[in-house]
C-alpha cells in the first residue's frame, strides 16, 4: 500500500447493511394472521354447530336405510320417520296433525325445486287407501332420502 491518498490500491468495498431478516414479521402480517385465524375459528364453530343440529336428519336417513325391504308397511314406516324429522325442522304445531293428502302436500311444499318427490307424495297419500298401488320401494326410499337431504341446515338456522 502506498501513502498516496489517490492510489486505487487504497480503495475498500462499500459497507453494506445486514440483510433484512424474515423474522419477526411486520405488524401488518400479525394483524392479517390473527384475522384469518379468527375467521377460521368462527367457520369451524358454525360448521360444528350445523353438523350437530343436523344429527336428526342423519338418524332419520339411517332409519330409512334400515327399513329397506320392509314390504307392504314400507310407506307407513317411511312416513313415520319423515314426520319425526319434519316435526324437528318445522315445529310440532304445524306438522303433527297432518295426514293423508295434507301430509303429502306439506312434503311437496317443503321440497326445494329440482328434487323429485312424486312417488313419495303418491305413497304417502295412497297408504291409507285400500288396494291402492304402492310406489316402488326403491323410489320411495330414494325420494324420502332426497327430501331429508334437502332439509339440511333447517334446524340450525332457527336455533
Amino acid at each position: 500500500m502506498s501513502s498516496d491518498p489517490g492510489d486505487l490500491a487504497n480503495m475498500a468495498d462499500l459497507a453494506l447493511p445486514e440483510p433484512i431478516s424474515f423474522w419477526p414479521p411486520a405488524a401488518g402480517v400479525w394483524i392479517v394472521g390473527v384475522t384469518v385465524g379468527a375467521m377460521l375459528a368462527v367457520m369451524a364453530w358454525r360448521a360444528l354447530r350445523r353438523y350437530r343440529a343436523d344429527a336428526y336428519l342423519r338418524r332419520a336417513e339411517a332409519e330409512i336405510d334400515a327399513l329397506a325391504g320392509g314390504g307392504a308397511e314400507m310407506a307407513e314406516a317411511v312416513s313415520a320417520v319423515l314426520k319425526r324429522a319434519a316435526i324437528v325442522a318445522y315445529g310440532r304445531e304445524g306438522v303433527a296433525s297432518l295426514t293423508g293428502p295434507g301430509w303429502a302436500a306439506f312434503i311437496r311444499q317443503t321440497t326445494p325445486a329440482g328434487i323429485q318427490t312424486a312417488d313419495l307424495g303418491e305413497g304417502l297419500t295412497d297408504m291409507f287407501v285400500p288396494g291402492a298401488r304402492a310406489p316402488g320401494e326403491s323410489a320411495l326410499v330414494a325420494q324420502a332420502k332426497d327430501w331429508l337431504r334437502s332439509q339440511r341446515g333447517r334446524a340450525a338456522k332457527e336455533a
